[in-house]
């Protein structure tokens, strides 16, 4: 349990961590996107981390139900934690499906993907740094930008299943893309979730 110097359980911190640790996943899936091993060998060190996230997220909770006082209100920093979490459950999700659907290549969806998710949990990172700081007012660039890169991953998921029926090849390789890009945009989908409790946190608190 991480404290602040008054000793009380420091949730601002935690959710910093958490961040960092999304953001670490994020970059180790677009090393995954980018290198030449193929994608699924870096399925169990990113499992390890999206372990780790839960941890810090189960963390959370049991000091939520220890204390009174809150930085924010208890609802705000549960539902922070939990979206948290969702981001780097997805990360995890989407180098699964490259191990259980054996997809041994990646393609220029999936590194403009990987880019889009690197990018997101930056600014998600920067806005809970910001956050611990009370310096409410600077969060929302963050969040505008976070808005637009989901806006980003809808488009690669609509110009990648479009190529996919434009273009199609073999039918089980075909599904497989379709599943994966899915689920890679559904990944910034959360990214968002994010980034839209943080709006709400920033309109209560500034």
């Amino acid at each position: 349990m991480i404290f602040n110097k008054k000793g009380e359980i420091d949730f601002l911190n935690l959710l910093i961590q958490s961040a960092e640790n999304t953001l670490k996943g994020a970059h180790m899936f677009r090393s995954a996107m980018m290198g030449n091993n193929p994608p699924a060998t870096y399925y169990d060190s990113l499992k390890e981390m999206e372990n780790k996230g839960d941890s810090i997220t189960h963390e959370i909770y049991k000091g939520l139900n220890k204390v009174f006082i809150t930085p924010l209100d208890r609802e705000d920093i549960m539902e922070l934690a939990s979206r948290l979490d969702d981001v780097m459950d997805g990360i995890e999700a989407s180098i699964a499906r490259f191990d259980y659907l054996n997809i041994t290549f990646t393609n220029q969806y999936m590194r403009d993907f990987s880019e889009v998710i690197v990018s997101s949990c930056e600014h998600m990172l920067t806005a809970f740094k910001l956050l611990s700081k009370k310096k409410y007012m600077q969060i929302r660039e963050h969040t505008v930008h976070i808005n637009s890169l989901e806006n980003e991953g809808d488009r690669l998921m609509r110009e990648g299943i479009r190529e996919i029926f434009t273009n199609p090849k073999d039918p089980y390789q075909d599904f497989k893309l379709k599943e994966l890009y899915e689920r890679l945009e559904q990944t910034t989908d959360k990214c968002e979730d994010v980034a839209d409790i943080l709006e709400s946190v920033v309109l209560r608190y500034a």
